[in-house]
């Protein structure tokens, strides 16, 4: 698990010493660390690393998508949400919150199923149209949902799901979002062939994706053709094919800045929606009180909300429209305490990594800046940790007293004995919150369940045991049986896939993420400090949050995977949108063209005309 963080990490860091330069040679960097990644995870132990486990570091998560967690995960900031309901919580009233709840039962109402309904054949029609648009509706739909939330909501469950607001029957297993991802493709490939050829955008990370989808169907036939289940099998594998179909068609449906300004602003409205939405129900619903529920929405959903923040700052880092420098960080205030109360310690750990990661970027162009932010956000720690002494409050404390040494004030000395006494009463509430068997059994699983991941590597390790198989259980993990496949999935994504489709697959995946992260890097080296590249830096940074997210849960997920295709894609044609038509190679069959993008020693790009 940590050395595929650290190859994540390290291939950002990495591009940025490249500078662009040596970009030839990117690729069989990336051959050679994926190489001796794999090696290394073969030739160590089968048992995990002794005394070393980040699964501490997301204690109280567990099983699946889906699913629920079988504690509550508490953390320093949502110690105080768990406290007690705010001023806020208090002023509202009992009626609101059960009006508002009442959102969660729209699955059986005829008239929220005739709506939804109608606004997805718009979808349809729209589609037809401009297939540009499936990729928007596609996107906004799929990230509008949540399985907690609102689990009627139908748009990435199939049509089979009892619950869903578009039930038809038990059979018809094909998700809204199926149909709308073949129908945009079928548009796409029509207008392509009504204009008498197949311009195709390849890019970079086109033949790395087919590469990955290669080993994802050799782990569907090796697993079916040694006996696994053919249901399950095809579930397991089910939303990683929209990586790749997302990827495709935002490659090439995205063609200009204003496509790509459009495309992002669709996702943060999205993000923005479902964020607010956690928050009231947080609010109005739970009346500030997190302790009567185990989460209160999807576990990649916090890693999602993660690209707004990230955004939110990077466009004021570059030089972006105004509209996007006001309107994004105000959107903020109205997800922060949803997101605070999804309880993800994954999603605080990976937004402060994309942080430390853009931090490092900004350090080679705008040293000046980044020098007075660290400064800014210095004198504000300081402030926050003056009169603390917890452990985050250490380095605080160290130079309080410095400047102050043994001649406090007595209100400071008072103070510091209130403090004391508080943090005494927090540790004890905290060992006797460890000590349950409840949180016990959530810190240890994940270290089981790592011990049956290697054993089963291990065991298979060049072909995997094929998606429809279980994975081997020589260490008992707690009983999470009401989770159907339990026995299918683990929380370790990476280290799943090499279990489903062997090393071939384990090497692909990180490859296509590794030249992801290299490209995109590369991009903002060679583009101006414009709009686009606060977008492209933002799609670059979520893949690293996401695939690090990967290495602690599970992600596979059918949101996710069209999140992560879609900055994917992004990230793939940013050379051809920031020069159209500029030094692409193509490739001609029969009267066919198929245009493999902008070579990777290509001259910088041209600035366009900036967009909302």
């Amino acid at each position: 698990m940590f050395p595929t963080i650290a190859y994540i990490i390290g291939c950002f860091l990495i591009a940025l010493t490249l500078k662009g330069r040596a970009a030839r040679w990117s690729s069989w960097i990336l051959v050679g660390s994926c190489v001796l990644l794999c090696t290394a995870y073969l030739v160590k132990d089968q048992m995990p690393f002794a005394g070393f486990s980040l699964s501490s570091l997301w204690a109280r998560q567990t099983a699946s998508d889906g699913s629920a967690v079988p504690g509550t995960e508490e953390t320093p900031a949502t110690r105080e949400i768990h406290s007690g309901p705010s001023w806020l919580v208090k002023s509202s009233t009992s009626l609101i919150g059960a009006r508002f709840s009442e959102l969660g039962s729209l699955g059986g109402s005829s008239i929220a199923a005739r709506v939804g309904a109608g606004l997805y054949l718009i979808g349809i029609l729209a589609i037809l149209v401009q297939p540009r648009y499936g990729l928007y509706a596609i996107l906004f739909f799929s990230l509008l949902g949540d399985v907690f939330l609102h689990p009627w909501y139908p748009f990435v469950k199939g049509f089979s799901a009892r619950e869903s607001l578009f039930f038809v029957h038990d059979a018809f297993i094909v998700s809204p979002l199926e149909l709308y991802v073949l129908l945009t493709a079928i548009s796409w490939l029509a207008r392509q062939v009504g204009r008498g050829q197949l311009n195709c955008f390849l890019g970079r990370l086109f033949w790395p994706t087919l590469f990955f989808l290669a080993f994802l169907l050799f782990g569907l036939a090796h697993g079916i053709g040694t006996g696994g289940d053919l249901r399950i099998a095809l579930w397991e594998a089910r939303a990683i094919f929209y990586l790749v179909a997302l990827m495709v068609l935002a490659s090439n449906l995205v063609e200009t800045t204003a496509h790509v300004s459009h495309l992002i602003w669709i996702a943060m409205v999205a993000l923005l929606i479902k964020g607010f939405y956690a928050s009231l129900y947080y609010l109005l619903v739970l009346q500030g009180d997190l302790s009567s529920v185990r989460t209160i929405s999807d576990h990649a959903a916090a890693i999602q909300l993660n690209s707004l923040f990230v955004l939110s700052f990077a466009v004021w880092v570059y030089d972006s429209s105004r509209m996007k420098r006001a309107l994004l960080p105000l959107m903020i205030p109205f997800v922060v305490l949803g997101y605070i109360a999804m309880q993800r310690r994954a999603a605080f750990i990976t937004l402060a990594i994309a942080v430390i990661l853009l931090i490092a970027l900004l350090y080679q162009r705008q040293r000046r800046i980044v020098a007075l932010t660290l400064a800014i956000l210095s004198v504000g720690y300081l402030a926050i940790f003056w009169h603390s002494y917890s452990l985050l409050a250490v380095p605080a404390q160290a130079i309080k007293s410095a400047i102050v040494g043994e001649q406090g004030s007595d209100e400071d000395q008072r103070s510091q004995a209130s403090d004391e006494d508080q943090r005494s009463q927090a540790s004890d509430e905290d060992q006797r919150s460890q000590a349950s068997d409840e949180d016990q059994r959530s810190n240890d699983y994940r270290v089981i369940e790592n011990r049956n991941i290697n054993f089963t590597i291990h065991q298979h390790p060049f072909a995997g045991v094929g998606f429809g198989q279980k994975f081997y259980i020589i260490a008992p993990m707690p009983d999470i049986s009401w989770f159907e496949w339990w026995e299918y999935i683990t929380h370790n994504s990476i280290m799943w896939i090499w279990m489903k489709a062997g090393i071939g697959g384990f090497f692909s995946i990180l490859f296509l993420i590794g030249l992801t992260v290299f490209t995109g890097v590369r991009t903002l080296h060679l583009r101006p400090a414009d709009d686009l590249s606060a977008v492209i830096l933002t799609a670059t940074l979520y893949v690293v949050m996401h695939f690090i997210f990967a290495c602690v849960d599970i992600s596979w997920t059918a949101q996710s995977m069209v999140y992560v295709g879609t900055m994917m894609g992004l990230v793939n044609s940013a050379e051809r949108i920031g020069s159209p038509g500029a030094n692409k190679a193509t490739i001609r069959i029969r009267g066919w063209k198929m245009s493999a993008g902008a070579p990777f020693h290509s001259p910088p790009l041209v600035k366009e005309p900036q967009t909302l």
